[in-house]
């Protein structure tokens, strides 16, 4: 199993290549193009792995998922916090991106909110962690 799929990464890696070839000597910018649509793809399989690891692991461990679930349901909250809290206020700027609806104002503010307290208790862990571990080595 481990030679047959290294010979098939091999084969899309040849394959991805010739066709970065054959798109960049017709167009300055098709490298560009087809790298963003490889990440789209790459993030899609990320996620769709995901999904289907994460349900495997529900199906085999009950129990032990109830933490997972906790992550999730989290995740969600602050989601939903972070909506009702944003403003919707459509300043000038929001023009040149065609953001014309205060519920797509909210969203994008979603995102920033989300990001920041994401980001926030990122760090704030891992200094805790490393407190804990310091205080519990001496």
């Amino acid at each position: 199993m481990f030679k047959s799929g290294r010979i098939i990464f091999y084969s899309i890696v040849v394959v991805l290549v010739f066709i970065f070839v054959i798109l960049v000597s017709k167009d300055d910018y098709a490298g560009s193009e087809m790298g963003l649509w490889m990440a789209i793809l790459l993030a899609l399989g990320a996620m769709v792995s995901i999904v289907v690891s994460s349900a495997i692991h529900l199906k085999n461990n009950p129990k032990s998922s109830k933490s997972l679930l906790m992550g999730v349901g989290a995740i969600l909250l602050v989601c939903l916090v972070s909506y009702f809290i944003s403003s919707g206020n459509l300043g000038d700027d929001y023009e040149k991106y065609n953001i014309t609806t205060e519920s797509q104002s909210r969203f994008i503010d979603m995102g920033l909110y989300l990001t920041l307290f994401l980001g926030l208790s990122a760090v704030v862990s891992i200094i805790v962690s490393e407190a804990v571990a310091l205080l519990k080595n001496q």
